[in-house]
């Protein structure tokens, strides 16, 4: 029989508008579905929705790939209705998707703390909260929390999973944990339609000539600080080139896009914005593929799986130099500048803006080739399975 894993989560699929972490655990359960028994507690409807799934069980276990997942109701959601999932699910280690997330990590903590769960070997995935930039946005609320949670032992005897070496440091920095109890296992990228004919290297690029000066720019994630559209359209203002930015992603902090919407408004004339909702995971490659340059400045990533969807499609990507993606301009697949120098942003944009159609074409090759590399990365599918054998071991 193999060891179960229940796993918490606030999103997953069908949900697309949580990010990242979705593609991460799906991923992850595809490969090591073989060795491990996925069985997923999340949210019964995506981000900002009001409405549940539709065709899916609600409080109730549904075949979704090669896992099981417990689509929870607003009800089940309460500390006593996550206490009772975890009571009736079998399993070996007990897996979180964040530090601070009040429902899917807290409230099954609060519930072992209580003795209202039985205490398996845990397992936290911070999903780069404990960077410098994103500690920053709502540091009021946070510090004192990581503060009395390290005083009273709120997370003594967890296994921490850092995705980087970088995000490593920072969980060793911010909780004063042992070496010893931090595992590096990368993210696991599968990317088995995003290689496709259109997408060879050396094949089409977007038809972008002396007639048709505008730089496409693509702005896809979720509309919250710690993705820095702000900082993205301050940069822009600068720009002297034709540009013409796209906005992919979900509103989730309404005040922030407000503030966002103030700085459109006020955005020189050669510089056009459009606001176009939500991308659905599917349609991201076909999406990306349609611009020259994908920009997001974010504060943090411990990964960024759109960055890889991006070069998958051959787009050369602008970001800051905090994320794991870095040495950008010396691989040619675009640039990673401190946020500390946005007129290094500015000037980068400048100069996609002036690349031939050979050099898209040549930096499209380069950045499809790197992508197919990560992808076949077999490496981060066994540093992940040791992280839970490594875990497992510890209650033997």
């Amino acid at each position: 029989m193999k060891p179960i894993i229940l796993t918490f989560t606030s999103f997953y699929l069908p949900g697309y508008r949580g990010g990242g972490p979705i593609r991460t655990i799906a991923n992850m359960v595809e490969r090591l579905s073989d060795h491990f028994d996925f069985r997923i507690v999340t949210s019964d409807r995506d981000l900002n929705d009001k409405q549940a799934y539709q065709d899916i069980q609600i409080d109730a276990w549904n075949a979704v790939g090669k896992a099981s997942v417990f689509y929870a109701s607003p009800a089940m959601r309460s500390l006593t209705g996550l206490a009772q999932i975890l009571r009736e699910t079998p399993h070996s280690i007990l897996y979180l998707n964040s530090f601070f997330d009040s429902r899917f990590t807290l409230a099954p903590i609060f519930a072992r703390w209580l003795l209202l769960a039985p205490k398996r070997p845990l397992v936290v995935a911070p999903r780069g909260e404990f960077s410098t930039g994103a500690l920053r946005i709502k540091a009021w609320k946070k510090c004192p929390f990581i503060k009395v949670a390290r005083a009273i032992g709120f997370f003594k005897d967890v296994y921490w999973h850092a995705s980087t070496e970088l995000e490593a440091m920072d969980i060793q920095r911010v909780l004063g944990v042992k070496n010893k109890n931090v595992h590096v296992a990368r993210n696991i990228i599968i990317a088995p339609d995003i290689f496709q004919s259109e997408t060879i290297p050396g094949g089409q690029v977007r038809n972008k000539s002396q007639s048709d000066p505008v730089l496409n720019i693509c702005f896809l994630s979720r509309i919250v600080p710690i993705k820095n559209l702000e900082f993205a359209l301050r940069v822009l203002s600068k720009v002297r080139a034709p540009v013409a930015f796209n906005i992919f992603g979900p509103k989730e902090d309404a005040g922030y896009w407000m503030k966002c919407q103030v700085l459109i408004e006020s955005l020189p004339v050669h510089i056009t914005v459009r606001d176009c909702g939500s991308v659905n995971h599917s349609e991201v490659k076909h999406v990306v593929e349609s611009h020259d340059l994908f920009f997001v400045p974010s504060l943090g990533e411990n990964f960024g799986h759109v960055f890889m969807e991006s070069l998958s499609a051959g787009v050369p990507i602008l970001v800051s130099d905090r994320t794991p993606w870095r040495d950008l301009e010396q691989l040619g697949l675009g640039w990673d500048i401190p946020l500390s120098r946005p007129e290094n942003f500015v000037l980068a944009i400048e100069q996609a803006a002036q690349f031939s159609a050979l050099e898209r074409i040549q930096i499209k090759s380069r950045c499809i080739n790197y992508a197919q590399k990560k992808s076949y990365d077999s490496s981060a599918v066994e540093l992940n399975r040791d992280l839970f054998t490594t875990a497992l071991a510890s209650a033997n």
